[in-house]
């Protein structure tokens, strides 16, 4: 009967080298080194699904930075429209307050639109001469106060700030001058603004003007096409230097002041 051959209990390496005349000899039990190779390729395999996990955790955390700052956008959008609704709401809010006040003032016509806000229709060519000059001094043409334009009108954007006015540089003190006839629907604080002066101008345009260093208007008071209604400031919580920030709303819209402005002058002092 054939002998049963024999498991070799180890393995033997042999080094020679041209310098040493007697080769290295080393012997490894078969079983230490499986295990060796075992522990290798498991070390391995860890390796290369660490190096998986780590990538997919890089990119799902790239992914959430990205979410989180369209997120910021998102929200700050929002915030932005909001308070473009908020103060749509008060201007609609201070033309229902002086309604009765204006009465008389000018002659208007209201007609009920879709806008959410009451808008004025006339017929220009039935209005007499008398009426047809109110029209021209009840529009906001002039320029209110000396100075250059620093920042312009933008309200087309919502990822940035809306601009929904001008800004007019100039030294703090600058006499403000009434771009038409009038009634001052708002005299009076914000901590945005500063001192506020919000003037109904008639025929649907009211004009609005931020960081007075001083309103010498009050409220309900009619005022004349270029008297002096308040002083260029750097009061309010957004504002970055003396400068009078000036609005123009027709029928409860912002619009570019510079386009009225072009129509007439600049205030004289």
């Amino acid at each position: 009967m054939a002998r049963k051959k024999q498991k070799a209990k180890y393995l033997s390496f042999i080094i020679v080298s041209e310098n040493q005349v007697e080769p290295k000899n080393w012997r490894i039990r078969t079983w230490l080194l499986k295990l060796l190779s075992v522990l290798g390729i498991t070390l391995l395999i860890l390796i290369i699904a660490g190096f998986a996990s780590y990538w997919k955790v890089a990119s799902m955390a790239l992914e959430n930075n990205r979410l989180q700052e369209e997120n910021f956008k998102l929200q700050k959008s929002l915030k932005q429209v909001a308070k473009i609704k908020e103060e749509l709401s008060l201007i609609k809010g201070f033309e229902k307050q002086l309604k009765s006040s204006l009465s008389g003032y000018v002659t208007i016509e209201k007609n009920t639109v879709s806008d959410s806000l009451n808008q004025v229709q006339f017929d220009f060519a039935k209005l007499s001469p008398e009426k047809r000059r109110s029209f021209f001094r009840n529009i906001p043409s002039l320029q209110p106060t000396e100075g250059f334009i620093a920042r312009g009108f933008d309200a087309s954007t919502l990822i940035d700030e809306p601009h929904l006015g001008i800004d007019i540089a100039a030294p703090s003190g600058t006499p403000v001058k009434a771009p038409a006839d009038g009634v001052v629907m708002f005299s009076g604080w914000t901590v945005e603004g500063g001192n506020v002066l919000i003037i109904s101008h008639g025929f649907g345009f009211m004009t609005l003007y931020k960081h007075n260093e001083r309103n010498l208007v009050n409220r309900l008071e009619r005022v004349q096409k270029g008297q002096t209604i308040a002083l260029t400031g750097n009061t309010g919580k957004i504002t970055s230097g003396p400068h009078l920030h000036y609005e123009i709303w027709k029928n409860g819209r912002p619009v570019n002041p510079a386009t009225y402005m072009n129509q007439g002058s600049k205030a004289k002092s």
